[in-house]
């Protein structure tokens, strides 16, 4: 039987039936090193998507925020202005507030303001959602002044690490999602392989099951580089994945009885 590697699965897990008859014979683990490989290659398109519209706004949005941002001095755990008097700055292009700056005592609490974050004379507040609020105290603060110039060294050195940081968090949230994934449609695989007339080990299915859902992930992929919005995309994708599983359990159930399941040595 002829062996296939990983990125031939790519492309091959759309139609050939050899691919997963060699995954179920030849291929050893539960396929998670092809999981987490797949994961990385499908996120780079969102990671240089994310990097690009941070440089943009680095670029294009912060200086205006800049602009209109006074400089704060916090020293012994108290925030002051150049004037006491509010500052408000609003989204780009809107007159909506996004940041309010007032140390005078006017505006104390979120509350009593409708922007995501305000700066009070002892507090950071962040509104992350409408009902929760995070607040930093200014007495847990170094003495520093916080003006433009920081600002802008600030963000471009962060710059330098948010690609990669965001790459590793992306990698890691898909792999658990499409290795969770495969451990939940190997339960169906067996149930499938059952009907078929044979069985296997329930780590032979999860393997088979990783790469049945090669398919799915793909085309999401490339729907998302195209911008193509697809309706009940969710729904979809799971019938697709589960008809990619049923032609692999039929692949394999094509095989001589003692040869579904045989631990090979191509990936884990």
């Amino acid at each position: 039987m002829r062996k296939f590697t990983w990125w031939q699965a790519l492309w091959l897990s759309f139609f050939s039936r050899q691919l997963y008859q060699s995954v179920a014979r030849q291929w050893r683990g539960i396929g998670s090193l092809y999981l987490l490989i797949l994961s990385a290659l499908v996120v780079l398109p969102v990671t240089m998507e994310i990097r690009a519209d941070y440089l943009a706004f680095v670029e294009n949005d912060l200086p205006l925020y800049l602009d209109e941002l006074p400089e704060l001095t916090i020293q012994n755990g108290t925030a002051s202005t150049p004037e006491d008097r509010p500052y408000i700055i609003n989204e780009k292009g809107t007159t909506d507030p996004f940041i309010v700056v007032d140390t005078s005592g006017k505006i104390t609490d979120l509350e009593q303001t409708s922007p995501p974050v305000l700066i009070t004379a002892d507090r950071l507040y962040i509104r992350k959602s409408d009902v929760e609020t995070r607040s930093f105290d200014f007495s847990t603060f170094p003495d520093m002044t916080i003006d433009r110039s920081l600002i802008e060294r600030f963000m471009a050195t962060t710059s330098k690490f948010v690609p990669p940081f965001t790459y590793l968090i992306l990698v890691t949230f898909a792999w658990s999602w499409r290795i969770t994934q495969a451990m939940v449609y190997a339960l169906l695989a067996g149930w499938f392989a059952r009907k078929q007339g044979f069985s296997m080990r329930y780590p032979s299915f999860v393997r088979i099951s990783a790469v049945a859902l090669t398919p799915a992930i793909l085309i999401d992929m490339l729907l998302g580089i195209l911008g193509l919005p697809l309706p009940f995309a969710n729904v979809l994708f799971m019938v697709l994945e589960v008809m990619y599983l049923r032609f692999a359990i039929q692949s394999i159930s094509q095989l001589p009885t003692d040869k579904h399941d045989d631990e090979g040595s191509i990936i884990a």
